[in-house]
C-alpha cells in the first residue's frame, strides 16, 4: 500500500482512548541512508503564531489505518517549540520543496510530494514525486483537475504517467543554515558515479551555498573534474568556499596548466595563500608556468609529461610508462631526451608495444618531431595542431630544452570557447 505526504497529514490522529489529537504537521525520518528509509515519528503542532510540537515515537504508533492510532494517552504529549534535532531530518522541513539530485537522469529536480509505502505497521519513503500532478496534488486541485483532463482527453500522459523517482536515486543536497535546514548526506557513491561533466551542469542549477555544499562534500578527484568545467565566475565562488587546507589538496591534485590558468585569475593574497599548502614540488611547476604569460604556449602547456632517456631499451620504456602513467597528462607519446633534457624524438606507446624488448628507443623513434617554442602565440599552437593533425605537441626553448607539452583538450576549449563568446583574447 502506498500513500502520498499530502494525504498522509490529512488523516487524523488519535491517542489510546480514542480522543482526538489533531492531523499530522510533519514526519520525522532517523536516518535516510537507507533504499527506503523508515519514518521514525509522528509530528502533531499547536498554535498559530508561536507553534509548539509534540513528537511521537513510531513504536508508539499502533494502527495506520483510517487514522493514526497512538498507544499513548493524550495527557503523556509534551509540546515544545523545537521538533527535530541534527541528524534526523523532517519530511516536511527539509524534503518538501527541496532541491535535490536526481542521480539516474544526473539533474536537480523539486520535490512536489512524498511517496510513503506501508510495510506492517512502518511507513518508508519510496518516491518522490517531482511531476506537475504532485504540485496539482499539493494545492488541492488534483479531483478537479483530473476530472478536466480525463474530460477532454482520456488518454493524456498527465493521466498515465506519474513523476516518480526512488529514493535510491535521491540525493538531497545541503543547504546554509540560516534558511532553516540542516545538513544531508550527499557523499554516496550514487552522486560520485555521475561524470563530472554532468556535475558540473548540475551545479550550475544550484544557488552559492547549495553548490558549495556539494562540492565539499565530494572527494578531491571528483572536485578536480568539476572545478575544471567551470567558468570562472563558478570557479572563484568554490574556491572562496573551500578553507586554505583544503584548496591545498585540491591544486595539488589539479593538472599544472589548469591549476597555474586559475591561480592567475584569483587575488594575489587568495593565489599566495594556496601556494603556501601545495607541496614544493607541485609548487616549482606552477611558478615555472606562471612565469609565462597566458597567451603564449608557455602558458598553454602542462609540466606532467613522459620522457625516456636515449639510452633505454623499449622494454625499459614500456615499465617505465607504466609507473608513470597516472602522473601523466598523456601516455599517448613519450618525449626522448638526451642527458641536459634537449628533446631528440618522439614515440607512442602503441609503437613501443609492437617492437622487440631489447630494442632501444633511440633506433625507433621519430627524430625531429614537430615542435612548438616556449614564446610561440596560442593562435600559431593551434595552427601547428591543426596542419598536423596533432594529439599533443611538446614546448621547447631557444636551446631545444623540453619544457612541457601542450594537449589537443587544451586547445580545443580555448576554441570552443572564442567560438562561443565565453572567453575571448587567446585566439
Amino acid at each position: 500500500m502506498f500513500l502520498f505526504f499530502t494525504e498522509a497529514v490529512e488523516k487524523g490522529v488519535v491517542d489510546k482512548n480514542g480522543r482526538w489529537l489533531g492531523r499530522p504537521s510533519d514526519f520525522l525520518v532517523a536516518s535516510l541512508g537507507e533504499a527506503y528509509p523508515k519514518l521514525s515519528a509522528i509530528v502533531i503542532s499547536k498554535g498559530l503564531v508561536k507553534k509548539k510540537h509534540a513528537v511521537i515515537p513510531w513504536e508508539q504508533v499502533q494502527r495506520t489505518n483510517e487514522q493514526f492510532h497512538l498507544k499513548l494517552p493524550l495527557e503523556s504529549l509534551e509540546f515544545k517549540p523545537q521538533y527535530y534535532v541534527e541528524p534526523e531530518t523532517a519530511v516536511r522541513k527539509h524534503i518538501l520543496d527541496q532541491q535535490v539530485v536526481d542521480t539516474y537522469n544526473r539533474k536537480v529536480v523539486r520535490v512536489n510530494d512524498v511517496h510513503f509505502l506501508k510495510v506492517d505497521n512502518d511507513l518508508r519513503i519510496a518516491h518522490v514525486d517531482i511531476g506537475l500532478r504532485g504540485m496539482v496534488r499539493r494545492l488541492g486541485w488534483q479531483a478537479f483537475i483530473d476530472f478536466a483532463v480525463r474530460l477532454a482527453n482520456p488518454h493524456s500522459s498527465y493521466l498515465i504517467n506519474e513523476g516518480f523517482l526512488a529514493w535510491k536515486y535521491v540525493q538531497p543536497l545541503s543547504v546554509h543554515p540560516d534558511k532553516g535546514t540542516i545538513q544531508l548526506n550527499v557523499t554516496q557513491s550514487q552522486i560520485k558515479s555521475i561524470p563530472p561533466p554532468d556535475l558540473s551542469e548540475m551545479l550550475k542549477e544550484l544557488d552559492l551555498y547549495q553548490r558549495a555544499a556539494l562540492f565539499k562534500s565530494l572527494d578531491v578527484s571528483t572536485q578536480v573534474g568539476i572545478i575544471t568545467e567551470m567558468d570562472i565566475k563558478m570557479q572563484k565562488e568554490l574556491i572562496s568556499a573551500l578553507d586554505a587546507k583544503s584548496c591545498g589538496i585540491l591544486f595539488e591534485s589539479m593538472p599544472s596548466d589548469e591549476a597555474a590558468d586559475l591561480l592567475t585569475e584569483l587575488p594575489r593574497r587568495d593565489a599566495d595563500r594556496i601556494l603556501t599548502q601545495v607541496g614544493t614540488k607541485k609548487t616549482k611547476k606552477l611558478s615555472s608556468l606562471l612565469a609565462h604569460k597566458s597567451k603564449s604556449a608557455g602558458g598553454l602547456m602542462t609540466t606532467e609529461f613522459i620522457t625516456l632517456a636515449n639510452t633505454v631499451t623499449v622494454g625499459e620504456a614500456i615499465e617505465h610508462i607504466k609507473q608513470l602513467r597516472m602522473m601523466a597528462e598523456t601516455i599517448y607519446y613519450a618525449y626522448v631526451i638526451d642527458a641536459e633534457n634537449h628533446l631528440e624524438g618522439a614515440i607512442t606507446f602503441k609503437h613501443l608495444l609492437f617492437e622487440p624488448n631489447d630494442k632501444k628507443v633511440s633506433g625507433i623513434m621519430q627524430t625531429k618531431p614537430i615542435s612548438v617554442h616556449v614564446d610561440d602565440s596560442a593562435k600559431e599552437v593551434a595552427y601547428i595542431f591543426d596542419k598536423y593533425n596533432l594529439i599533443a605537441v611538446p614546448v621547447i626553448d631557444h636551446d631545444r630544452v623540453m619544457q612541457g607539452i601542450i594537449t589537443i583538450d587544451d586547445i580545443l576549449s580555448l576554441v570552443i570557447a572564442e567560438t562561443w563568446g565565453k572567453k575571448t583574447g587567446f585566439l
